[in-house]
């Protein structure tokens, strides 16, 4: 990323009609409605932190923390607007909720991508653990750092082991294993 860019970015609590007034007539901004019913179905806006160059906004993210113990941060939503892409915020986006997630006293972190989104995930240091019914790809760690590849991916793990095996919603009808002779998928 050019460090022009990196200086000038600030991220801050950004509103539903902040971010609906950025939303594009581009097919590649069509998640951002997406992004906007969701969140307005699950009254998330609280949540919604933006990244900003100005007065312009280049993408959000909303992560909630569950209530239960231990707590997990739960990657919910992540939009990085087309004619920003490639310069970085949804990575920056997706490294500030762990940050902030981690200093709310989150222990695990999970994300549930859409298959378009699995290849940006896993370049920004996601692994995924499993296919869900919905075809979306579970990721689930237990933070380790401030940093996404430092992350603990450990099946073996109970909290992680129960999220990936979960029957119903959430769950993986597919889990991925990493063998010494590489991913090997399996039911």
């Amino acid at each position: 990323m050019e460090k022009r860019f990196e200086n000038i970015m600030k991220l801050r609590n950004t509103t539903r009609e902040e971010f609906e007034s950025f939303i594009s007539d581009d097919k590649r901004d069509n998640f951002a409605k997406t992004f906007v019913a969701k969140a307005n179905m699950q009254d998330q806006w609280n949540y919604c932190i933006g990244a900003w160059e100005n007065d312009e906004l280049l993408g959000a993210i909303i992560t909630t923390i569950s209530k239960r113990s231990p707590k997990v941060a739960n990657l919910q939503l992540l939009h990085t607007f087309v004619k920003h892409r490639g310069k970085g915020v949804g990575k920056i986006l997706c490294e500030d909720a762990l940050i902030r997630a981690r200093k709310l006293g989150a222990i695990y972190f999970r994300v549930s991508a859409e298959p378009d989104a699995v290849k940006f995930y896993e370049k920004i240091g996601f692994e995924f653990l499993g296919e869900q019914k919905s075809k979306c790809q579970l990721s689930m760690f237990r933070i380790a750092s401030d940093r996404i590849p430092e992350g603990e991916y450990d099946i073996s793990d109970s909290v992680i082991y129960n999220a990936v095996h979960k029957k119903g919603k959430g769950g993986c009808t597919t889990v991925f294993v990493q063998p010494e002779g590489g991913l090997q998928a399996f039911l």
